[in-house]
């Protein structure tokens, strides 16, 4: 059966990761701190919020606990976060985070046509010219 829905593993990566970031951003706990009360390595947790490394049930449960959140909540927000109820969609606020889960399921190939078409647009709609000059009078 074939789905219109684009996610693939690596984007559920990313979005599980960006969640865990900003739940252990929001409780002002480093990633030290989150990742030693877990039981894991920091560059580990680290990978896993950056969506490059899979994530055991284990784990989770560990980091939720770690982070004082009930893994429940982890998943409703990964389950908005991917469009389960369009309207409470919870995308990140962090620019870099959104660019990651909107291209997390494009082939390279793609990637680089959107990264030249952008590149194209930059260049043929530069940005207007101010009409005077900051910090001088106008000239007469």
């Amino acid at each position: 059966m074939v789905f219109a829905y684009s996610e693939s593993a690596r984007t559920i990566r990313a979005a599980l990761g960006s969640i865990l970031r900003s739940r252990r951003e929001a409780t002002r706990r480093t990633l030290s701190e989150v990742a030693a009360e877990a039981g894991l390595s920091p560059a580990h947790l680290s990978e896993v919020e950056r969506g490059r490394k899979e994530v055991s049930t284990e784990r989770l449960l560990a980091v939720a606990h770690a982070l004082g959140v009930r893994p429940a909540e982890i998943y409703a927000d990964l389950a908005r976060l991917l469009g389960a109820d369009p309207d409470q969609r919870a995308w990140p606020e962090d620019p870099p985070v959104k660019l990651r889960l909107a291209t997390a399921s494009l082939p390279l190939e793609a990637l680089r046509s959107v990264a030249d078409f952008s590149a194209y647009l930059a260049m043929a709609n530069p940005p207007p010219r101010p009409k005077e000059r900051i910090g001088f009078a106008p000239r007469r």
